[in-house]
């Protein structure tokens, strides 16, 4: 989660934001979210390389003692891998954007595939709630007119606690 700024989000450019939140509209909380990935991408590349040559060097010692057919099964394994990892980094690349200012609050995810889906609301009327489903889940959700728009589903229980800790006061300022 990057930290609230001022700055218009580096994935939306400046001159997006000003078309979504109108002109001259002053951003009060600006964040944009991303999931988060254990390994970097080249960290992953330097694993997947190792496994490879590791399973070279067992390909190899079944093909001497004559049990080649194995050799069949650690492709599938490598293969497996890959595609575990390359969906994953793929679906990485959603992310959210929240956007307060004192006339709007937008909430706008991008999908792996580019599809965009923008959510407006009126910083006055919508509830901010951090929902606790179990001791290490909790569910971050907007709710305004009977509409509710859960959001952040990607983030760790913390980083949606620290979210909702950061943008509660700008609201309250806002209705206050």
């Amino acid at each position: 989660m990057k930290t609230p700024s001022n700055d218009i989000a580096a994935a939306v450019s400046e001159q997006e934001s000003h078309v979504r939140m109108g002109k001259g509209s002053k951003l009060l909380f600006d964040a944009t979210l991303y999931p988060h990935r254990s390994l970097k991408p080249h960290q992953f590349r330097r694993l997947f390389w190792f496994l490879v040559a590791v399973c070279l060097f067992a390909s190899l010692r079944f093909i001497v003692v004559g049990a080649w057919p194995v050799v069949i099964f650690l492709g599938v394994d490598i293969l497996a891998i890959w595609l575990a990892f390359h969906f994953s980094y793929r679906s990485a690349r959603l992310y959210e954007t929240l956007q307060l200012s004192e006339k709007d609050l937008i909430v706008t995810r991008v999908h792996p595939g580019g599809r965009v889906e923008s959510w407006r609301f009126d910083p006055y009327w919508v509830k901010l709630s951090l929902k606790t489903i179990d001791e290490d889940r909790n569910q971050l959700s907007l709710t305004s007119h009977g509409e509710t728009l859960v959001f952040g589903d990607f983030l760790t229980p913390t980083d949606r606690r620290k979210l909702k800790a950061a943008l509660m006061p700008e609201l309250a300022r806002l209705k206050g």
